[in-house]
């Protein structure tokens, strides 16, 4: 389609493009094509993406039933405003109120995960009002917007003073690198303890809700211990505090299962979900416990937010989860994956702790497995030579400030490219230990 593009276009493009997030070492990239979980740049070089591009492409690139679903919507109709009803919007409210757990069965949609998180504190303000603080944890990440900055990991070169002074941060159950420099589980789990403590006795003016990821990401691939997700329903519950899973990352197959919250057994109050729900098309939401109040007119509402293409793809989206067991896929290549890198670990000191579950994988590295100082040129060296070789890994946080390579690919990728990634990945682990 743009095979007559000079480079002059693409100059000036770039000179006119205002980033927000990418490194001061992005490369000049620029992608042209993908299908699964492989992706061609302008000069058709194949990758293996362990990425999922943001990891929104939990079914792969272009899958074909997404993309039929989404042409034949255009056929139809494009869009929708948020004042009327179209029908993939109807379907899609009922297909996840379906799916997510106990009785979360009220749907909303916007465009970005962001967004979603937002409208999630909104409804814990409505339903908890006259409290208005937020907890949330160290390395959790929840966007880039004026309100989810804040509730996010702290960037040291944040410019911007923050616009809600209603977030309270505090360490999570990251047992690598416990806050508390205990060990679990003699620890008994101090952070859940003290979460507690700090809603009953630190805060003035009342908790509205916790907001956690069930597994962090962009913070560093982070997954707890099965009872610290428990205690914490508890603790909420019984400081009637919503609990709000930031599922964004992980609903819809990635950690094995369509939500996190049936792995870790837990029900939240409220589920944010975005990413891989819609096949790389853009949509977002949150699903609420039915018996919470709503929002009163325009409280909550975007102009895109039922684009009727966006709907009809995450329709077909959940349909090939389904009937391709991408959650059940996921899960045994995530056993597999995570068994070879342990092979590694015992050859290469620098990996300090592999992560999971399914295929939300981490490998944290680190200089001394002693000191766990953190190896944070090194894993950007790791993503840049699996470049050259041809494979994407993922890393954690931005502005090179994470050490935690992430291997998180479409749901699809097959047996032989599952290969062809770990052997690349050990290659440049070798090089750079």
């Amino acid at each position: 389609m743009y095979d007559t593009i000079s480079e002059k276009e693409i100059a000036a493009g770039r000179k006119a493009l205002m980033g927000g997030w990418e490194s001061k070492a992005r490369p000049n990239i620029i992608f042209i094509k993908a299908k699964g979980a492989k992706i061609w740049d302008k000069d058709g070089k194949e990758y293996i993406d362990c990425t999922s591009q943001a990891f929104a492409l939990g079914v792969g690139a272009c899958h074909p039933k997404v993309i039929k679903a989404a042409e034949e919507q255009l056929r139809s109709i494009t869009h929708t405003t948020y004042g009327f009803d179209n029908i993939p919007l109807l379907l899609l409210s009922g297909k996840i109120a379906s799916l997510a757990p106990g009785n979360l069965n009220r749907v909303n949609f916007c465009l970005s995960g962001g967004m979603a998180v937002e409208g999630a504190m909104k409804i814990a303000l409505e339903n908890r009002a006259p409290a208005r603080y937020f907890i949330t944890f160290e390395h959790g990440y929840h966007g880039r917007s004026f309100a989810t900055m804040p509730a996010s990991f702290t960037d040291p070169e944040e410019s911007y003073p923050s616009y809600m002074e209603n977030i309270i941060k505090l360490p999570e159950a990251y047992c690598y690198r416990c806050a508390y420099g205990l060990s679990y589980p003699s620890c008994k789990l101090r952070c859940a303890t003290f979460i507690e403590d700090t809603i009953k006795r630190r805060v003035s003016g009342g908790v509205a809700g916790l907001i956690m990821e069930p597994v962090q990401g962009n913070g560093g691939q982070i997954c707890f211990p099965q009872e610290f997700y428990q205690r914490v329903k508890e603790i909420c519950t019984r400081n009637n505090v919503l609990l709000i899973w930031d599922e964004i990352q992980t609903a819809f197959g990635r950690v094995g299962r369509m939500f996190a919250s049936e792995l870790y057994n837990v029900v939240p109050d409220i589920i944010t979900f975005g990413k891989g729900v819609s096949g790389g098309f853009p949509l977002s939401g949150f699903i609420a416990r039915e018996d919470l109040k709503g929002f009163e007119t325009a409280r909550h509402a975007f102009t895109f937010a039922h684009s009727p293409v966006s709907l009809a793809a995450a329709l077909a989206t959940i349909e090939a989860l389904q009937e391709e067991k991408l959650p059940e896929r996921a899960e045994r290549l995530g056993r597999y994956i995570t068994g070879r890198l342990e092979k590694m670990k015992e050859k290469y000191p620098i990996i300090g702790d592999i992560r999971g579950p399914a295929l939300a994988i981490g490998i944290e590295l680190v200089k001394n497995r002693e000191t766990k100082e953190p190896a944070i040129e090194e894993a950007y060296r790791v993503v840049n030579l699996g470049m050259e070789r041809g494979v994407m890994f993922g890393i954690t946080k931005y502005a090179r400030m994470g050490n935690t390579l992430k291997i998180k690919p479409p749901l699809v990728i097959t047996d032989d490219e599952v290969e062809k990634a770990l052997s690349v990945f050990e290659e440049c682990i070798s090089r750079v230990s």
